[in-house]
C-alpha cells in the first residue's frame, strides 16, 4: 500500500521539523500533496519531499493564533492543489525554538498568566482556527479528515506541566464535539495521543530542566519497553488520512507503545 493518498491534499501544521516533518514525509510517500505549514522556515521539509520524488509539497508561513493566517493557509492549499482532504493539527507550544521559549516544567501555581494564555492560544485556539479555516472546503466537497494531536499525559497525568496537559485535554474534547457536528457533512475528526516522543523539542526540554529521567520513566510504563520516536506515529496518521478509516470518527487513538490502556 504505497499510494493510499494519491490525489489527496493534506495540511500539516507545525511541520518544519520534528514530528510534523515526519508526518509530512510519510504522507508524501503515500502520494499526497502536502501543505507544509509552520511559523518556522518550511524549506527543509519541502526540499526533502521534492527530493524523494513522490507526492508534492508547498511551504506556507502560518501563525495558528491568527485567523487571517489560517485562512491564507487554506487558500494556498486550494490555489495550488484545488482541494483540502485532510488537516493534521500538529502545531503546538512545547519545545523551545527561535520563535518561543516553549513549555517550562514548574509547579502549577508558579505558572504565570501570560504563559498560561500563550499555551492556550497556540494549542487550543490554534487548532480551532485551523479547523475553521479548512471546514468550508471540506463541506463543499462533502469529505474531509481532521486529525488533532493530543497527548497520553491527559490520561496518565503529569506533574509540572499543567498548562500543556490541560491544553491537550481540550484538544481531545474539541475532536469529539467536532466529530458530532461535522460528521453529517462527511468530515471525520479524530485524535492521536502520542507518548513522550524523542524529538528535538523533548530533548531540549530535558536538557533545559535536567529532566532526562523522563525517558526512562516512560520506557518503564511502555508495554513495548522502549523509547518512542516520530516515525512511530506516522502509520496511524496515514491511516486516519486515508479512505481506510472512512467509518472512523470521534476516536482517540493512543499511539504510545502500550503506556495507556484506558481512554479518557
Amino acid at each position: 500500500m504505497s499510494d493510499l493518498l494519491t490525489g489527496k491534499t493534506i495540511i500539516v501544521t507545525g511541520s518544519a521539523r520534528g514530528i510534523g516533518q515526519a508526518y509530512s514525509l510519510a504522507l508524501a510517500a503515500q502520494g499526497a500533496n502536502v501543505v507544509v505549514a509552520d511559523i518556522l522556515d518550511t524549506a527543509d521539509t519541502v526540499s526533502q519531499i521534492d527530493a524523494a520524488g513522490k507526492g508534492a509539497a508547498i511551504g506556507v508561513a502560518l501563525d495558528v493564533t491568527d485567523m487571517d493566517s489560517c485562512r491564507a493557509m487554506a487558500a494556498a492549499a486550494l490555489d495550488n492543489f484545488g482541494r483540502i482532504d485532510g488537516l493534521i493539527n500538529n502545531a503546538a507550544l512545547f519545545g523551545p525554538s527561535d520563535k518561543t521559549k516553549g513549555a517550562e516544567l514548574m509547579p502549577f501555581d508558579a505558572i504565570d498568566e501570560q504563559s498560561w494564555d500563550n499555551m492556550m492560544a497556540v494549542n487550543v485556539k490554534g487548532a480551532w482556527n485551523c479547523c475553521k479555516a479548512v471546514a468550508p472546503a471540506m463541506r463543499q466537497q462533502g469529505y474531509g479528515k481532521i486529525i488533532n494531536i493530543s497527548s497520553n499525559t491527559v490520561a496518565l497525568g503529569a506533574a509540572h506541566l499543567l498548562h500543556y496537559v490541560t491544553s491537550k485535554g481540550a484538544i481531545a474534547t474539541l475532536s469529539r464535539c467536532l466529530a458530532k457536528e461535522l460528521g453529517p457533512e462527511g468530515i471525520r475528526v479524530n485524535t492521536i495521543s502520542p507518548g513522550f516522543i524523542q524529538s528535538q523539542a523533548s530533548i531540549d526540554i530535558m536538557d533545559n530542566f535536567d529532566a532526562h529521567a523522563i525517558t526512562d520513566d516512560m520506557k518503564n510504563v511502555c508495554a513495548l519497553g522502549r523509547e518512542q520516536y516520530p516515525d512511530d506515529l506516522v502509520g496511524s496518521a496515514v491511516y486516519l488520512c486515508s479512505e481506510l478509516s472512512d467509518f472512523v470518527s470521534g476516536q482517540t487513538l493512543y499511539v504510545d507503545g502500550g503506556a495507556t490502556f484506558s481512554g479518557i
